[in-house]
């Protein structure tokens, strides 16, 4: 596997290509700074076809190029939280104004309505994902991302949208959620490092302890959550520096290569 993680400000955006050459796409942020964008770097990389469309949260740092993406690459399946319909996705966004990536996200999701095709070889990819109910557990749109946890050659990473602590600690209520947690590898710290989104019980309780976190931001990551999130990471060895943090802000994009020899971390 072959994982992207890019330099999209303070939103989110990850490409992978899996050992069977599939392509995923974990959320549609862009920078605006820069003006990358995945509708444009993945038809210049050849991509016509994304397999799977991930979504992990329904703002619009998370879907700000969609309406783009859409014109540009076909999708074959979309994954985001099940319990949020489309016309509920509207009625979420009604008091702050739904951007054009949210409004794509919404039509594409009103299409997308059959269930997820499994005759899609993925080689060793794997992908398990949890989330909070809509209504009965939450009614806003950050304890309402869908987290997902994506595995190759027995390394995984985790992404878990924007969720906050009041999420992960009823997420934790499940036995299957607390085990997959235990296993994750590598975290992608939720909510671009805020520290609303950095839960005590969820690392006491799982036994999460990873390797390292990447924060993908430039505005919101602050020292404070990076510190909390090095001392609960182990680190690694990375161009002669032992790293527990890696962020988009400082180290641009994040490569992460997995083999049956482990993984291989790069940015540039």
């Amino acid at each position: 596997m072959d994982l992207r993680i890019f330099d999209v400000e303070h939103g989110q955006c990850s490409h992978i290509v899996t050992s069977t050459n599939r392509h995923i796409l974990i959320d549609a942020g862009h920078n605006s700074s820069t003006n990358w964008r995945p509708s444009t770097y993945l038809p210049r990389r050849g991509i016509s076809h994304i397999d799977k469309l991930i979504i992990s949260n329904f703002d619009e740092d998370h879907a700000s190029d969609l309406h783009n993406l859409v014109e540009t690459v076909s999708i074959g399946t979309l994954m985001k939280n099940p319990s949020v319909s489309p016309h509920n996705l509207r009625q979420l966004k009604e008091i702050g104004g739904i951007g054009r990536g949210i409004d794509a996200l919404a039509d594409l999701m009103a299409r997308y309505t059959a269930s997820v095709s499994s005759n899609i070889d993925y080689g060793d990819f794997k992908i398990r994902s949890f989330w909070n109910r809509y209504p009965a557990e939450f009614e806003d749109e950050n304890n309402l991302s869908l987290v997902s946890i994506i595995e190759s050659h027995g390394i995984r990473i985790c992404f878990p949208g924007d969720m906050e602590v009041a999420g992960w600690e009823r997420l934790l209520a499940r036995e299957s959620f607390r085990a997959a947690m235990g296993e994750v590898d590598i975290l992608v710290a939720s909510h671009h490092g805020r520290r609303n989104g950095c839960s005590e019980r969820l690392f006491d309780e799982t036994g999460l302890s990873p390797y390292f976190a990447v924060i993908s931001g430039r505005e919101y990551a602050s020292q404070d959550t990076v510190r909390w999130y090095r001392h609960r990471c182990r680190g690694f060895e990375l161009n002669g520096e032992r790293r527990h943090v890696l962020t988009t802000r400082r180290d641009d994009r994040v490569r992460i290569q997995t083999s049956p020899q482990g993984a291989v971390v790069d940015v540039f």
